[in-house]
């Protein structure tokens, strides 16, 4: 079936089920008009109405959501090789940067599932599935979570984990893209989606204590089945928490991250290196009265990494992130927001367009680099209608395999989001 065919019956099916919702208010508002029962009446049949007529008569409840994102940016990138300077090519456009459309069935005996697809989605192998999996409740004396079975991100990276219906700016961090992002013989693809098993749980006897681990499969963003070069093995992470909440919406969060896995193609590509990884994650989260801050580091130690794949490579990242939201009555919110992050590759390399989204890249790699972000919010109606708009810079310095070469790439990106939530 093609990409397009899939895409109309998507949508064609999102709006098949809105319109039968549309059509029972459409009927209650007819009763209203003529009599028959009053406003409240029919607001309190409309608040107990299923959303959606599920098929199978053991579903409670079926929710739909959508996320639009609408997207401006502006992106120019230099770059200093070899003693000689070049300008890139400038991507200036607009772009549909997220159409998620989802679902969410809520079963008997705390059984769930969930669906969300994002028709603006490439294909190359990622398919549109941004999560797919079912979920069981556990309320026992020793065992008190969740365990989700299917396709969604593992518990590391917090930027990558917050999502991005809340992120502070319009794209994630190039320490992020490098730790996260799918592996392309430079970024080391281990957060982001995963295909398995996820267990997320509280210890009852210590209050704000949390705990999860999950086995998956070691590639990330192939839903169905790994790519051809990908070699056989699992992923181990696991993750502990402590989060305090306060009054005036204050609150703290402290954790570690964790991942392992013995089954990387290092190289990213058809018949090269299998190896290891195991990273860590210590992070932050804290949010007093109007103002958040996050921050955590990133690293990592990746064998046959370096080298033409015969070293091994410990790559280091940290991100910061920071907004203060200022209540400007029925307008809404409006939020400055910093962000500051950081990475050195230890000689595994980096492209301009592996850690900014959508810059220019002239081939070279760089061994390390830093990005800033600095911009604002409009919180129209919450994150459920805002705008966003910013200015990035970010740099990579020197070689990964030549400590005497000096070069340089320069990225200056604006971009401009609006979203709403439904």
């Amino acid at each position: 079936m093609s990409s397009i065919l899939k895409k109309i019956l998507l949508v064609g099916t999102f709006f098949v089920l809105l319109s039968a919702n549309a059509q029972d208010k459409a009927t209650l508002d007819l009763l209203v008009s003529k009599g028959l029962i009053s406003r409240q009446e029919a607001d309190e049949l409309s608040k107990k109405a299923t959303v959606v007529d599920a098929k199978q008569s053991t579903t409670k409840s079926v929710k739909l959501s959508g996320r639009i994102q609408v997207q401006y940016q502006n992106i120019h990138t230099s770059e200093t090789v070899g003693g000689v300077s070049r300008n890139l090519n400038t991507t200036n456009n607009f772009l549909l940067r997220r159409v998620f459309l989802g679902m969410e069935a809520d079963l008997e005996s705390g059984w769930s599932a969930k669906i969300v697809t994002d028709l603006c989605r490439s294909s190359e192998g990622y398919n549109y599935l941004d999560v797919a999996h079912l979920s069981k409740k556990l309320q026992y004396d020793i065992l008190n979570g969740t365990v989700d079975i299917g396709y969604k991100k593992i518990a590391f990276n917090i930027e990558e984990t917050i999502s991005n219906s809340k992120l502070f700016t319009p794209e994630r961090s190039l320490a992020t893209r490098f730790f996260s992002e799918g592996n392309n013989g430079r970024r080391l693809g281990i957060g982001g989606r995963h295909t398995g098993v996820f267990w997320q749980g509280k210890i009852q006897e210590f209050d704000g204590l949390k705990y999860g681990f999950s086995i998956t499969n070691s590639y990330n963003n192939y839903p169905a089945s790994a790519p051809e070069y990908a070699k056989e093995g699992l992923l181990y992470a696991g993750n502990v928490a402590y989060e305090k909440k306060f009054e005036n919406k204050s609150s703290f969060e402290v954790g570690l991250n964790f991942a392992y896995t013995n089954a990387t193609n290092t190289a990213g590509t058809k018949g090269n290196v299998n190896g290891d990884i195991i990273a860590f994650n210590p992070y932050l989260k804290a949010r007093y009265d109007n103002f958040s801050l996050w921050t955590e580091v990133l690293t990592a130690r990746m064998s046959n990494a370096v080298n033409n794949y015969t070293d091994s490579s410990t790559p280091v990242g940290v991100n910061v992130g920071l907004e203060y939201r200022f209540d400007i009555g029925e307008l809404g919110q409006v939020a400055p927001t910093l962000r500051y992050s950081w990475l050195d590759t230890d000689g595994r390399g980096i492209k301009a367009s592996d850690g900014i989204r959508n810059a220019d890249s002239n081939g070279a790699t760089f061994d390390w680099g830093q990005s800033i972000y600095i911009g604002f919010k409009w919180h129209i109606i919450g994150d459920d209608l805002k705008f966003q708009m910013g200015y990035e810079w970010g740099q990579l310095e020197d070689s990964p395999t030549d400590s005497m070469q000096s070069q340089r790439s320069t990225s200056n990106a604006v971009r401009a989001q609006m979203q709403i939530l439904f």
